[in-house]
This record gives C-alpha cells, structure tokens and sequence, in this order.
C-alpha cells in the first residue's frame, strides 16, 4: 500500500497548497497560535483512524493514529508558530498582520505534517503501531517543546522514537541533508548589570563610569572563545544587547547588558560559566565597579540518533537517489527547540531543501523577504511517509 504514497499525495496539494498560504497570511506569534490550532484541528478532525487530543499547554495540537492499536510508536513533529518581522516578499498572500510573518517555514512544515496525516489516515490498517502528529506552538520563544515534554506529550501513548524536519533554502528542492550526531548547540542566555556611580559627564574623576567598565568587559569575553576554550572545540560569546545613559552630559549609574553563550559539549559550558562570572565580576571590580550576573541554563544540544539516523538516510536514498542526499559534517552553533525530545527518546531531524531549482540563491531563514516554497510539500510528505513505513517494517 505505500507503494501508493505517491498517489495519494498528488490529488491533496492544491488544499494543502491553499493551507500553507492561508497560515503565511495569518501568521501568529508564539503562545498565541488560536486561529493557528483551530485550523489545523479542524483539518484534522475530518480524518479517519485518527484521534485528536486535548491541548496540553494551550496552542498545541497533538493528534494519534491508530490510538487503541497495540505497537510501537513513532512521533513526527513541527513547529507552528510565526516571527515578528515585517514581512517584504510582496506574494499576494503575504502577512495580514503587521510586524508579524512566517520567516522561518513554520507553515509549510505544519503542511507537510498535516498532509501526512491526511496520507497516513488512509494507510492505517497498514500500519502496525501508532503514529503520534505534534503541532508544537512557540519553537521561537521560549521553548515549547520542552513545556509539551513536561507535560507529557511522549506519553500516553509513550512515544518509541520522533522525528522532525526543517526548511532549508540553502538547498535546492529534493535534497535532504542531515547529521549523523550533533545538529545544533546548546545555549546560555545571559544578562549583566554593571553597578557604578553616576555623575556629570565634565567631571568623570568624580564617577565610576559603568559605560566604560561596560566596554571593557565586552572586549575581555572575546577572550574566553580564544583562550579558554579547546581550540577543537566551538563555541561562541556574543553580547546583543546594551543599554545604558538618559543623556549625553551624564554618566549614569548603571549599564545593563545581554547576549549568548553557545558550544557543543556540557563540559565547555561549565567552563565557559565558570570563566565568565570570574571574568566579569573581576572586570568591574578592577574599575571600582560591581557586576550582577545571571545566566540561564538554555536549549540543551541535539544530537540525532543513530538509529533514526539509518531511517532518514533509507529514506533518501530509495526516494531521490544518494546524489540528493548531503551529510552535514559541522554543527550549527543556533539551537533547536527539537533538543528537548531528543534529550528523552531517540530522535532525528533533517533538512528539507527549498530553492527552486532555477535560483541560485534563496532568501533565509529570519529574512524579510523568506517564503516556503511550495514545490518541498509533496518531498516532506514523501519522506515522513516512507520513515513511518521503516520505523514499522511495513513491507508493500
């Protein structure tokens, strides 16, 4: 029966076509994906074999197929939620909300999902296990993957292995590229508060400018990639934010600061924390001033799976042929929210190329000018497809 998949895709893509360019014109923020959850439920809920759940944080959708058969598991997520950016891509379906755009593909990667669903609702009987469809709001914020793990969303039914893709529009359509281990860093945020004493900006002796002690603790944290990190080892320090003085004749009492840290393994992040708060505190204390730190424990590391690795890889290979298929050798120093189901099951994202074939550059991700092309659908449905057909062993 899969060898129907493509079959059953074609007859679909003009509604899903219509789907994704309905969410890109009424994109929301994370934590307020309503209009968002509502479609996709009600799109769902016209689907046989397919149970849809109660939200577990609010916006999300998490829908099972085959619920009350026994089995395995397998978990396929996206991302749903949009950017605040104003759009510039001038389609005739761009953002209706000001400020507000689907910059990073989370459209079409809920498309692709739904679409799946749609595909996999008619090949259930087929299929000897559950397949569980997660719809995750605020990948952009503040991690939701990780409160829908808290929440349980592996659970009940306890989910054997998730997978996950992105758009990637450095990549022409109909490749997939992937990392056999580590995708994606881990991540410190952190915040400073440089402590002086404000005065007159004529008489600076009578001061302790926290400006000043400011700059000097930017230019010392360049120092902790360069001389405190393995040279075979990543990671990055990055101030991005700096805020500080009302007015250009005062010194003023205070400076406040913000940035990330990011690197690959546990061990550096526990030297870099270490470093950094010696670091800083010491910085300012040599101006005669005082530093408050605060660093949060970010987005851990993802590390796909071996296992679910050789599935995607599968995959590729029988769908496109091996020359559509690239292996990432380097991991993105950015982070993933996919990170959290990763840390709890086994688990694989890849990257789904989007350029159209006759461009030979693509606008990118968190670009103004970023649209999902819809010519990947039918390759990202392809591929969850035929990844569900290996997790089960379904042979046609």
């Amino acid at each position: 029966m899969f060898n129907r998949i493509a079959s059953l895709i074609e007859p679909i893509l003009p509604e899903l076509t219509a789907f994704r360019r309905d969410l890109h014109s009424h994109p929301e923020l994370s934590r307020r994906e309503h209009r968002t959850s509502e479609k996709i439920r009600a799109a769902l809920a016209k689907l046989p074999n397919l149970e849809v759940l109660p939200a577990l944080t609010g916006t999300d959708v998490v829908a099972v197929l085959n619920a009350d058969k026994p089995g395995r598991c397998l978990g396929i997520r996206a991302d749903i939620d949009a950017l605040p950016i104003q759009e510039q891509t001038g389609v005739e379906y761009q953002s209706t909300v000001p400020g507000v755009m689907h910059a990073c593909g989370h459209d079409g990667h809920t498309t692709v999902l739904l679409g799946t669903a749609m595909v996999l609702s008619k090949l259930a009987d087929a299929i000897p296990g559950k397949v569980k469809f997660v719809f995750q709001p605020d990948e952009e914020d503040e991690g939701g993957g990780r409160r829908l793990c808290e929440h349980g969303v592996l659970e009940s039914p306890k989910v054997d292995g998730i997978v996950a893709l992105h758009a990637w529009p450095g990549q022409p359509v109909g490749t997939i590229s992937f990392s056999r281990s580590t995708v994606t860093a881990a991540s410190s945020p952190f915040a400073i508060k440089v402590l002086g004493v404000g005065g007159h900006g004529a008489y600076p002796h009578r001061s302790v400018d926290p400006i000043v002690i400011s700059a000097h603790i930017i230019t010392a944290l360049q120092t902790l990639v360069s001389r405190v990190v393995d040279p075979r080892d990543a990671a990055v320090v990055s101030v991005g934010q700096i805020r500080a003085g009302s007015a250009d004749n005062v010194i003023p009492p205070e400076a406040e600061m913000a940035g990330t840290m990011r690197y690959l393994l546990p061990a550096t992040g526990e030297k870099l924390h270490e470093c950094f708060r010696r670091l800083v505190e010491q910085t300012a204390a040599a101006h005669g001033g005082r530093a408050e730190i605060r660093i949060q424990q970010g987005y851990p590391p993802l590390i796909n799976n071996a296992a679910m690795v050789a599935l995607i890889e599968g995959a590729v290979c029988d769908l496109f042929g091996q020359d559509h298929m690239v292996i990432e050798d380097m991991p993105s120093m950015g982070v993933e929210d996919f990170a959290y189901y990763a840390e709890r099951v086994p688990a694989a994202m890849f990257r789904m190329g989007i350029r159209p074939a006759h461009l030979g550059d693509y606008p990118h991700l968190h670009n103004p000018g970023f649209n999902f092309n819809d010519e990947a659908l039918p390759v990202g449905i392809r591929m969850f497809c035929e990844i569900v057909r290996r997790f089960f062993n379904v042979t046609d």
